[in-house]
C-alpha cells in the first residue's frame, strides 16, 4: 500500500513538474516539509498533563511547549521527524525537578502544535528563539532531525547561553534525507531540480551546505553523541564524521538498539551526564 502512494506521488509530481516548473517545485517543496502526525494515546496525554504547557507564537502557529520543575538548571528536549514530546519521557521522569526546569516542545506539524510544515531551518530558528525565551540552557537533548537542528541553530543564529549538548541518532546531511525523498517517489531528473530550487530559495542555503560536519567544527561546547551501529535510518558513519568534527564531543556506540535507541542504559547515561556539574 505504502509503495502505490510513493509511486501515486511520485507520478503526480513529475507530471506537474512537466507542465509547470515552478507549481511543481513548490508542491514537490511542500511535500517534502510536510510530516504525517503520529496519533495521540492514552498515556501520551496523561504524561502532557504532568507538565505546565503553554502556547508559544512561532510566525503565527502554535507550538506547544510543557515544562516539568522550578529548578536553577534548565534543560531542553528536540524530539525528531514525524515524533512529539512523549518520547522524552523516561528521560524527564527521573531528572530532580527541584534542582532542574525541563522544557519540551512539539515542532510545527508535530504533536500538539499547529503547522502542516517542518523544516531544519524552521526548527533551528525556533530553538533560537527558546534559548533567548529560557535566557539559555544548562543542556540540550536531542534526538535524530531535531540534533541536526540544534547543530544548524548553533551554526548560524549564534546561539550563546547552551552549556553542553546530547545528539541521539543525528543524520548529518540534508542532502542525504532529500537524496531519499527523490528516490522513494522515483522523481525525474527535471522534478528534482525544480525542487531542489525551491528548498534553496525558501532555506536560503545550498541543500549540501546543510552538514553537520560543517556546522559543528567550531562548536565550542562539550557533548556527548549516541548512536547506534546498526541505525536503519540514519546509519553510523553520520556519527562519525560529527565525531570527527566536533572535538569536545564523546562518542558512544550501541548496538542493536535501532534508530529509536530505547534502552534504560542510554536514559542512565545521558541523565547522569546532564547531572555533572
Amino acid at each position: 500500500m505504502k509503495q502505490f502512494i510513493y509511486q501515486s506521488l511520485g507520478l503526480y509530481l513529475n507530471t506537474l513538474n512537466s507542465i509547470s516548473p515552478k507549481i511543481g517545485g513548490q508542491a514537490g517543496f511542500r511535500l517534502f516539509c510536510r510530516p504525517m502526525r503520529t496519533g495521540f494515546r492514552r498515556q501520551h496525554l496523561e504524561f502532557f498533563s504532568t507538565s505546565e504547557s503553554e502556547d508559544f507564537n512561532f510566525n503565527s502557529i502554535n507550538v506547544k511547549l510543557y515544562k516539568w520543575g522550578h529548578g536553577p538548571k534548565k534543560i531542553l528536549f528536540v524530539h525528531g521527524w514525524q515524533s512529539h514530546s512523549y518520547h522524552w519521557k523516561q528521560y524527564i521522569e527521573p531528572i530532580d525537578k527541584d534542582e532542574y526546569t525541563l522544557i519540551a516542545f512539539d515542532a510545527p506539524g508535530h504533536g500538539q502544535s499547529e503547522g502542516n510544515q517542518f523544516h531544519v531551518p524552521m526548527n533551528a530558528f525556533l530553538i533560537s528563539l527558546l534559548v533567548e525565551k529560557y535566557h539559555g540552557f544548562h543542556a540540550v537533548v536531542a534526538h535524530s532531525i531535531g540534533s541536526l537542528s540544534v547543530h544548524y541553530a548553533l551554526a548560524y543564529y549564534q546561539i550563546q547561553g547552551i552549556e553542553k549538548l546530547v545528539t541521539m541518532a543525528s543524520p548529518s546531511r540534508a542532502a542525504e534525507l532529500f537524496a531519499f525523498y527523490t528516490s522513494i517517489l522515483q522523481l525525474k531528473k527535471h522534478t528534482i531540480e525544480n525542487v531542489t530550487n525551491e528548498f534553496q530559495m525558501q532555506v536560503r542555503h545550498k541543500i549540501e551546505d546543510i552538514s553537520l560536519a560543517a556546522m559543528a567544527k567550531n562548536l565550542d561546547i562539550p557533548g556527548l553523541i549516541i548512536h547506534d551501529k546498526d541505525d536503519p535510518d540514519t546509519p553510523f558513519h553520520n556519527a562519525l564524521e560529527l565525531s570527527a568534527a566536533w572535538n569536545k564531543a564523546v562518542l558512544i556506540p550501541t548496538e542493536g538498539l535501532g534508530h529509536n535507541l530505547k534502552s534504560k542504559e542510554v536514559v542512565k547515561t545521558v541523565v547522569n551526564y546532564i547531572s555533572l556539574s
